[in-house]
């Protein structure tokens, strides 16, 4: 009887220290850099839908597509409220109203954001100029 109480003790000893190095082997993962490992983080095409709808991660795996092809060049605020929707907080920038979008992406971004910037006049760009540096993705502390 005490050897089967032992061997029991012993199993479920066994048991909960792998799943307390597994619980511990996740943790450090997601830790260093994996964010979500269930979650796609591989580049997309925009999708105004997608982006939209979506949450930061969706948003995080398409908008280096929405830069390189300039999709937002000369919008009007109108028309980028209807790509890409209410922005996560406004900012002026170098007397640039700036529109950010948050964003989750694998990397050592904190709290990035799509910035997109308008003209005095308007007409708008995506990205973010300060001091004269051109920016696709910003610290949302960046644009105070």
């Amino acid at each position: 009887m005490r050897n089967l109480l032992k061997r029991k003790s012993d199993r479920l000893s066994a048991t909960v220290s792998s799943l307390l190095a597994l619980f511990l082997l996740f943790s450090v993962s997601v830790a260093c850099g994996l964010k979500k490992p269930w979650r796609d983080y591989k580049a997309k095409p925009f999708d105004s839908e997608k982006w939209r709808n979506g949450d930061r991660i969706d948003r995080g795996t398409m908008y280096a597509d929405l830069f390189m092809k300039r999709t937002l060049n000369g919008k009007t605020q109108d028309e980028v409220l209807q790509l890409l929707g209410k922005p996560d907080k406004k900012a002026t920038v170098e007397g640039r109203e700036v529109w950010l979008y948050r964003l989750e992406v694998v990397g050592e971004w904190t709290s990035p954001c799509f910035p997109v910037s308008f003209e005095p006049g308007g007409r708008t760009f995506a990205g973010m100029v300060h001091d004269g540096t051109m920016s696709m993705i910003v610290e949302e502390s960046e644009a105070k």
